[in-house]
């Protein structure tokens, strides 16, 4: 490709009102295009980018015996209702597309894909199935940032295998787990890429996410050095690290009347006490009726994930305001564990062990109880739980190892799916015997815009791009200083050897050497070849690699063999 025919151009300053790093330097490099928040065109550079991290992702799901299909975008609406999501799915765009009927704008297949398979297979001999696609997914993101990140619009690899028993599952399973590390290997990412336990939902304890580090990621993960383990922060077993309290004896319980104090920090300071004396109650109502009362000690929050499993139920949610006034006889904010009916589960977290004299809503709106202890005010627990969310200098409960923590960017997840999508089309197969039997599922999806949008991330520096070989959309970026004729010669050497080069043939007088050098500095190709008036002097060539800086002469006659070299 020629700069001449190309008629997108680089930008020197940020977009305004841009402020994610990856999308700043694509736009400046003129790779994409916003188009309104969450949604980006893909212009012809960026478009080569993604096809080439599109390609490496279709590669390895070949390998993995996954098949292509495509699916379309709109889905009816009765196929959502099928499976419950119509109404639960914040994110779903809603269309109605004709006189009273509506569709979906599909985040994820599993609607589409799951009756799919069932029409075509039935027999326990049709089985394992995976079959994939590579398409646009629309999610009606409220707050859409991060440029590629996190999008209305996306582009994602979503794969769905059907399987006849968990354990044919779990051994597919490994199996797509070991081609999405080879994956991120290909991408330039496998060693700052970790596979990291996170929450299965509603279809099992875990899931995989896949997290590369960056320090301007969204994630935090929790990593345990002598076991090798990664957990999601949403999930990370945490165990508090011990506080030390120089109370000797227990002081005299008190109310202390204090109005609109916000946050724990404040409240700590209003009382003259270390936060760690604070204590955090939240109240939850479960998809029985069940009313919960989950304490944490200040400086943590309650993890509802982690509070569901300790209760034992489906779901639940935050109690209303009424219904908590109703129990407590306080508004919150002012609601403890002090004196509540029998009928409230009490749930305490770990951190909350061992404490003397600490601070607790007193049940009375506008006061705060000092001085609490277990076993004069409040009866101490037979058992604490983790139900809280784990937080840089917590440790690992079975090793007692302080965890190492990371930022990073999720760039694919995989997860099982059971028999949720199965059972709610009935997809069931016909076993050896005859007999119907449950269809287990699972899903793996990778984002492939997001992942353009992490490379960007990651990759740069103060002048701009510097793409991964693998992914970027030139090899070569070739510059002519005046010297077109000699530049075409070697533009076309170049081509032969089957080497993909983007020439800078611009001659405008105001474009000089230094602007050709920061666009393809900005646009991050791995290597640049320049072609000037005193390289051709010394039959020769200059030859700079974008990733480290180095500068090199080459003779005039190597240049094809040296670049394929390079290249490997």
């Amino acid at each position: 490709m020629k700069y001449s025919n190309l008629y997108i151009k680089t930008q020197k300053e940020s977009p305004k009102r841009e402020d994610s790093r990856n999308a700043s330097l694509l736009i400046r490099a003129g790779f994409i295009q916003k188009e309104m928040a969450g949604v980006f065109s893909f212009l012809p550079l960026g478009l080569r980018v993604l096809r080439n991290i599109e390609n490496i992702v279709r590669d390895e799901m070949n390998k993995a015996g996954a098949i292509e299909i495509l699916m379309p975008v709109l889905a009816p609406k009765e196929k959502w209702e099928q499976t419950g999501r119509w109404h639960t799915m914040s994110v779903l765009y809603k269309l109605e597309t004709e006189l009273d009927r509506h569709s979906a704008l599909s985040p994820t297949h599993e609607e589409i894909v799951t009756p799919l398979v069932q029409n075509f297979c039935k027999s326990w001999k049709d089985f394992p199935v995976c079959t994939y696609q590579v398409q646009a997914k629309f999610r009606n993101e409220p707050r859409p940032k991060s440029g590629l990140l996190r999008g209305r619009e996306f582009l994602m690899k979503d794969a769905y295998s059907f399987h006849t028993s968990e354990e044919d599952f779990e051994k597919y399973y490994e199996i797509q787990k070991q081609a999405y590390i080879k994956i991120y290997e290909r991408l330039g990412i496998g060693d700052i890429t970790s596979v990291v336990a996170a929450d299965g939902g509603d279809f099992s304890e875990f899931s995989h996410e896949f997290q590369t580090r960056c320090e301007t990621g969204e994630d935090t993960v929790f990593h345990v050095k002598s076991k090798k383990l990664s957990y999601n922060k949403e999930i990370a077993p945490a165990e508090a690290p011990p506080v030390t309290y120089k109370d000797e004896k227990m002081l005299p319980m008190e109310d202390v009347h204090g109005e609109n104090i916000i946050g724990v920090e404040d409240l700590a300071e209003f009382l003259k006490i270390p936060v760690e004396k604070t204590t955090k109650t939240l109240f939850f109502e479960t998809d029985t009726g069940e009313f919960i009362a989950a304490a944490v000690r200040g400086g943590y929050d309650v993890n509802e994930i982690k509070l569901k499993r300790a209760v034992g139920c489906k779901s639940l949610q935050l109690a209303s305001e009424s219904a908590v006034k109703k129990i407590t006889k306080a508004e919150i904010g002012y609601a403890g564990l002090l004196g509540l009916p029998d009928k409230v589960r009490v749930f305490m977290d770990e951190s909350m062990k061992g404490r003397m004299n600490f601070e607790m809503g007193t049940n009375k709106t506008h006061y705060h109880t000092v001085n609490v202890n277990f076993g004069r005010d409040l009866p101490e627990p037979e058992q604490f739980y983790d139900i809280k969310t784990a937080k840089t200098g917590d440790l690992y409960p079975d090793t007692g190892e302080k965890y190492e923590t990371f930022r990073a960017i999720e760039v694919g997840n995989i997860f099982p799916l059971a028999t949720k999508f199965s059972d709610a089309f009935k997809f069931k197969y016909i076993d050896e015997s005859g007999k119907e039997q449950p269809i287990t599922m699972g899903c793996y999806g990778i984002g492939i815009s997001r992942i353009m949008g992490a490379l960007a991330e990651i990759f740069q520096d103060e002048k701009g791009l510097k793409w991964p070989m693998s992914v970027a959309p030139f090899q070569v970026y070739l510059a002519s200083l005046n010297k077109n004729e000699e530049a075409e010669k070697l533009y076309r050497e170049l081509q032969d050897a089957g080497i993909e080069v983007f020439y800078d043939d611009r001659q405008d007088k105001k474009i000089g050497p230094g602007q050709k050098f920061a666009d393809h500095e900005l646009m991050g190709i791995p290597c640049r070849i320049v072609i000037s008036q005193r390289t051709l002097d010394e039959d020769s060539v200059e030859f700079v690699d974008r990733h480290t800086g180095k500068t090199e002469s080459v003779k005039r006659g190597e240049v094809v063999k040296f670049v394929e070299k390079f290249l490997k």
